[in-house]
């Protein structure tokens, strides 16, 4: 699956199509989806409707029955109407492959992503211009991190659906490497609140969790590697930093720890030094 080229739809419309098989709850005809989506067009065999229920199969989150009727399965098969941090959780799994390999596997997204990541959201920010005249060529096998200018809308739209890329706040139009939805999203999911856990099990847990984070699976399987295993790279490095900052993190540096993980932390001469973290709020959007 190439999730980033142009016939696919953007999340949202994907988002859409959820929401209305999610709220009939049995198997709607593929007609009257089309007839939702595009009223007026039921008598299209393609068109966003189509390339919609074809991407929401092709991730294992949707069936089709043999007269072509279609409903939601796996992660989003009880989803509600309007849980959208669901439907974020089950797409960024099925996308990342967390949940075991996908039917067809979306490799162009992955890709992307495992670059985007590896760059520091203290100090970078990207648009398509940035990326075609910079960047595009920087990926370890020296293939493109992104074919051609038509994939930067989507992967720009996706990334950010997924929680692992957002708007820049101080550069309209650009994005930046902030995983701190995603981050806080999977230590809500799976760190009990108020206890205090090893930063090194969290960090593994982040990298399993988003294995195109530095250290992750599919990062390193694309030539995205650390200099050393203890260290969290820039974008986790940077969500960390900013639960910290919001308040629903505690990062804390015992000196008698064995095991540490550093931060990456552009106010410092020094990578921060984090033994233990605790989830003080979980992310209950």
């Amino acid at each position: 699956m190439q999730l980033l080229n142009t016939p696919t739809p953007h999340p949202g419309v994907i988002w859409a199509t959820v929401r209305y098989l999610a709220s009939e709850g049995k198997p709607i005809p593929k007609k009257t989806i089309t007839m939702y989506l595009e009223p007026g067009e039921e008598t299209k065999t393609t068109g966003p409707a189509h390339y919609a229920l074809s991407a929401l199969k092709g991730l294992g989150v949707a069936v089709a029955t043999e007269d072509d009727s279609w409903s939601l399965s796996g992660g989003l098969e009880k989803v509600d109407v309007d849980d959208f941090a669901r439907f974020q959780r089950v797409m960024r799994a099925a996308i990342l492959g967390i949940e075991g390999e996908v039917p067809d596997p979306p490799e162009d997204i992955r890709r992307a992503l495992a670059w985007i990541l590896s760059r520091d959201p203290f100090s970078d920010s990207f648009n398509w211009a940035i990326v075609d005249q910079l960047h595009n060529r920087s990926a370890p096998d020296g293939q493109l991190v992104l074919t051609n200018d038509t994939r930067w809308p989507s992967f720009a739209a996706w990334g950010t659906a997924l929680g692992l890329i957002a708007p820049a706040p101080h550069a309209p139009g650009r994005h930046v490497p902030d995983c701190t939805r995603a981050v806080r999203q999977v230590l809500t999911d799976r760190l009990e609140r108020r206890r205090s856990t090893e930063s090194m099990s969290v960090l593994q847990l982040l990298r399993s969790a988003l294995p195109v984070v530095a250290g992750g699976a599919l990062a390193t399987s694309l030539g995205y590697s650390l200099d050393a295993p203890k260290a969290a790279g820039a974008a986790v490095s940077f969500a960390l930093l900013r639960g910290e900052y919001e308040g629903w993190l505690s990062l804390e540096q015992d000196s008698d720890a064995s095991m540490v993980i550093n931060l990456h932390d552009p106010e410092r001469s020094s990578p921060r030094v984090c033994s233990s973290i605790t989830l003080l709020e979980g992310d209950d959007a």
